[in-house]
């Protein structure tokens, strides 16, 4: 995949770089739902404690990721990573917050949608993790599926989180950042990107955004962060702008087109709908002129 998102299929899951580029610093319970797939081993000797890719909470026992956050490529084949040699973290901003046994989940398997393609179209780019031991409600909070036929608005306004760095010359950073993006026109993501014969088809399966402020950027570490909107889950990224400072939207899996399989697996609730909103947006309207008349 070599395209305006300035990244190739070689590249995809080899990057080390870890950041949202100019994203705000998230206050400590902003984000209940986040969690950081991080390697055993040396590797958590370091701030950042091997944060491989970012997920989020659907159940207290499963996190949502990218698929191809799961594999390595290794003399060009894609094999997937072993869940014995990662773990998940939760419940804190800070990476170094992990001395409580709270926060910390060993893992049980993966489960990657059965029709992920990989490189070069990254169809179905969507993963589940499943952990040994459910998390607590009094540590974390996880968000809802969307129904299967939500779909927010075009310029919609959401918020995309993940641990990293404040610019692109920085070093991972341990505190959570997020960025503001809203949703871009899919017809106009699809002729960004599909009009070149090297780009990656943008699907119905995919939701395109675009940062708000034209100043923030996720790079390949970022991969798996949840893009919620109206508080509901969206989309999981999976391509990114790799730190440059783009207008072009960057590229998530939408999780609406998922629901049904995503439960069928762990068993998570579908709540929210596009019907559900609209309903709750009359029901607030009504009792703010019954209460100001």
């Amino acid at each position: 995949m070599h395209n305006k998102l300035g990244v190739n299929a070689a590249q995809f899951n080899q990057d080390v770089t870890n950041r949202i580029v100019n994203g705000n610093i998230a206050s400590e319970l902003q984000f209940p739902y986040m969690v950081s797939l991080q390697q055993l081993g040396n590797a958590q000797s370091s701030d950042t404690r091997g944060h491989r890719c970012g997920g989020v909470l659907v159940t207290l026992q499963h996190a949502l990721t990218a698929a191809s956050c799961l594999f390595d490529v290794v003399s060009g084949n894609a094999t997937v990573i072993k869940p014995d040699e990662y773990r998940i973290f939760a419940g804190s901003s800070l990476l170094t917050n992990d001395t409580s046994a709270d926060r910390i989940r060993n893992i049980a398997n993966f489960t990657i949608h059965p029709e992920y393609t990989g490189s070069p179209g990254y169809v179905n780019n969507i993963a589940i993790i499943t952990f040994t031991a459910p998390y607590s409600n009094a540590v974390v909070q996880p968000l809802s599926l969307p129904a299967s036929d939500f779909q927010p608005a075009d310029f919609t306004l959401c918020t995309m989180a993940g641990w990293g760095g404040a610019n692109a010359s920085a070093s991972a950073s341990t505190t959570l950042r997020y960025a503001n993006k809203y949703i871009y026109n899919q017809h106009l993501c699809s002729l960004l990107y599909n009009i070149d014969p090297i780009s990656l088809n943008i699907l119905p399966s995919m939701v395109c955004a675009a940062s708000y402020d034209t100043i923030s950027s996720g790079c390949e570490r970022d991969v798996g962060n949840p893009l919620v909107c109206n508080n509901i889950l969206t989309g999981v990224l999976f391509g990114t702008h790799q730190c440059q400072i783009s207008s072009y939207p960057e590229l998530y899996t939408r999780v609406s087109t998922y629901s049904d399989w995503i439960n069928s697996v762990s068993s998570a609730p579908n709540i929210f709908s596009s019907g559900t909103v609209l309903l709750f947006m009359i029901v607030v309207t009504f009792l703010f002129t019954v209460n100001n008349d």
